[in-house]
């Protein structure tokens, strides 16, 4: 098998006995952890007003990570429904122009975050309020990255616009999705595609499919280049790992159900925890995609994932829980899976 590059996707998950300095620092540590293991980019998620994570503005993150580590490439999601572009064109070039070379803008057309939760993010107080089109929005900040700037008509005047004076260079763009509608775009704007199969894998193939088919060549991007992100639990054994998984699926079943969710349980106390029998259906789906278990068991079925798809690039989304008796600045279990899959992805490369 040729060589698969590791990357880490950080949806910033918090303990029940963090505050949320702790579980920054122990984000900063996985980047940390994860440049040191060889892996290739550190990511951030993006959700709002959700009392488990706390990932919600992955430029001013992203800064932070950039501090403390030299080489990893910074960046991750934004969902640009809850922006203008000219927003994020600006935090992003000012990134770029930080950290040259190691920036990516992964461009989500998501919400991740509640209905007025998402029109006061835009600034709008009316509820419901149509914000701009999706497309649109992207194209419009792709035009607003450009080095040179762009042109706005104003009345009868063209109007100069730049979002940073002098930028030399462009972050790497990357379209989000589990869509083949966003698939579609990311061909047509010849950009690359990163498929969420940590959110679902429904479709995870004919989305693909349908990128590399209709892809149109870019000054960015020549070919198309494809990157999918999973749930990942590594633990010493099977039984080890389901073990860790269990405050993640309560936290989960409880979002996907509409109900309130908690910061992420400790292994100890999710241990006593009886999931309710509402919750079977989805306890039934996450096992689907969600890849739990031992180092060679996991690391075989990512590869099976990487050789099926014709990938070169995965994702890991760590999600295993920790104990109680854990540094608070740190989250050992998710450090080690990254470990072991580095190990066991470079035995067998």
């Amino acid at each position: 098998m040729e060589s698969v590059n590791l990357s880490v996707l950080d949806v910033g998950l918090i303990r029940t006995n963090q505050t949320a300095a702790n579980a920054f620092s122990s984000m900063i540590s996985l980047a940390q952890h994860a440049e040191k293991l060889g892996y290739h980019r550190y990511w951030l998620g993006e959700h709002h007003n959700f009392a488990g994570v706390v990932a919600n503005q992955t430029a001013v993150f992203a800064a932070a990570v950039g501090a403390h580590t030299k080489k990893i490439r910074i960046g991750g999601c934004v969902l640009l429904s809850h922006y203008s572009p000219l927003l994020i064109a600006e935090q992003m070039s000012v990134l770029e122009a930080c950290y040259p070379g190691r920036v990516d803008l992964g461009i989500g057309g998501s919400r991740g975050a509640d209905e007025i939760t998402s029109s006061l993010l835009r600034g709008d107080w009316n509820v419901g309020a149509t914000p701009q089109s999706y497309t649109e929005a992207v194209q419009h900040l792709l035009a607003m990255l450009r080095p040179g700037g762009i042109k706005v008509a104003v009345g009868s005047r063209d109007y100069p616009l730049q979002a940073i004076s002098n930028s030399t260079s462009v972050p790497d763009i990357w379209i989000l999705s589990t869509s083949q509608r966003s698939a579609s775009l990311a061909a047509q704007l010849g950009l690359p595609y990163a498929f969420g199969y940590h959110i679902q894998g429904e479709g995870m193939e004919e989305a693909i499919d349908l990128y590399r088919s209709a892809f149109r060549p870019s000054t960015q991007c020549h070919e198309p280049k494809v990157i999918v992100s999973a749930i990942v639990v590594v633990g010493e054994s099977a039984t080890a790992a389901e073990r860790l998984t269990r405050p993640h699926m309560l936290g989960m079943c409880q979002l996907r159900s509409g109900e309130t969710v908690t910061p992420q349980l400790l292994v100890e106390d999710s241990d006593t925890v009886v999931f309710p029998e509402r919750y079977a259906s989805l306890v039934a789906m996450f096992k689907k995609t969600w890849i739990i278990g031992g180092p060679r068991q996991v690391s075989d079925q990512l590869k099976a994932i990487v050789t099926a798809l014709g990938i070169d690039e995965v994702m890991i989304d760590p999600v295993a829980a920790a104990f109680a008796a854990d540094d608070l600045s740190h989250a050992p279990n998710r450090e080690r899976t990254l470990t072991w899959l580095a190990e066991e992805f470079a035995a067998k490369s």
